[in-house]
């Protein structure tokens, strides 16, 4: 199993009009994306095989992408042409592409990996969100995978730094999956957002989310509940948060934002703050973004850290990175027990 056997995302939908070519790098490996008058989308390796142009130099021509150097074109699967030797066929390699949730993934042609399953009905896609983060895989995922940081960090989400004693938290991790699970005494929200969302004065704040690996992504439920009788805010958050390498020392971050809300009306009326709920999940994600950025050391070995009740995710995450994701067999994780 490599890297990109697994289906990534790779390019917002918007971000590749018809008849437009744009280059983008998938753990290290230049690849380039074009569409088509026919609205079909091909994903080749940016690499000519007559003379190594960047393909992701060139234009559409005839629905084909066409290199810039010497006007050789090429279909979806790679099947090139030269203008200039009719007969003579070239092959760059392809890799099998979808388009879901308005963003274009990838994966190496012929891998047998499954789609990641979107378990969404009856939530509405409040919005999608890209970010590139100036870290490895492994530092951007601990990030989004312990919530020690949400007090001094987040703005919305998160627990209050003097209560962070409070908060309990539980590890589920299986053979392929991490699921964390935390509970504790929200931070404190202003008046129109916890009417907005029906958070109670004295409701503790839920944070439910399970990481998988191929490819690593989170699942994320967000939701607000009464210590007491059990009752829920209005409107739950679910996130799905893909962490997509773009080379050793950078990682794209793909947010597919949904929510679920009791509310009357289509939508549970979240289409009428839809624009203020993406305004404040991109504000958020733009905080971890800092954050990471701001790291003295990158390195992503945990080895000697000084590690709290809140971090044996990151060891849990490292063993199943390597076996799953990268495909290295079974190895120990460093860190805390996995």
């Amino acid at each position: 199993m490599a890297i990109l056997d697994h289906w990534h995302p790779v390019l917002p939908s918007s971000q590749l009009p018809r008849n437009c070519v744009v280059g983008v790098k998938l753990a290290g490996t230049n690849l380039v994306l074009y569409r088509n008058s026919k609205d079909e989308v091909g994903a080749l390796l940016d690499y000519c095989p007559h003379r190594r142009m960047k393909l992701s130099l060139g234009s559409v021509y005839h629905d084909k992408l066409q290199c810039l150097y010497h006007g050789w074109t090429f279909d979806a699967n790679g099947n090139g042409e030269s203008p200039a030797t009719p007969k003579m066929q070239a092959c760059a390699k392809h890799f099998e592409v979808a388009e879901l949730y308005e963003a274009i993934w990838v994966r190496n042609a012929g891998a047998t990996t499954e789609f990641p399953k979107f378990e969404v009905d009856g939530h509405y896609n409040v919005c999608n969100l890209h970010h590139q983060v100036k870290a490895p895989l492994e530092l951007t995922l601990d990030n989004f995978c312990e919530i020690e940081h949400t007090p001094t960090t987040h703005a919305f989400f998160g627990y209050p730094l003097e209560r962070m004693h409070e908060v309990e938290v539980e590890f589920q991790p299986t053979d392929t999956s991490v699921r964390v699970i935390n509970k504790g005494p929200r931070k404190d929200i202003s008046f129109f957002l916890r009417m907005l969302v029906g958070i109670g004065s004295d409701y503790l704040f839920m944070d439910d989310w399970t990481t998988y690996f191929s490819p690593v992504y989170s699942v994320y439920d967000h939701w607000w509940q009464c210590p007491t009788t059990g009752t829920e805010s209005m409107v739950r958050w679910r996130l799905y948060i893909f962490f997509v390498p773009i080379d050793d020392s950078e990682t794209a971050l793909f947010t597919f934002a949904f929510t679920k809300s009791r509310y009357p009306g289509p939508a549970g009326g979240v289409r009428l703050f839809a624009w203020l709920m993406r305004s404040q999940l991109d504000y958020e994600i733009s905080l971890d973004v800092k954050v990471l950025e701001g790291l003295a050391d990158k390195n992503p070995n945990i080895d000697g850290m000084k590690l709290s009740r809140f971090d044996r995710v990151l060891g849990l995450n490292r063993e199943r990175i390597e076996r799953i994701y990268r495909g290295n067999g079974a190895m120990a994780a460093t860190g805390p027990e996995n």
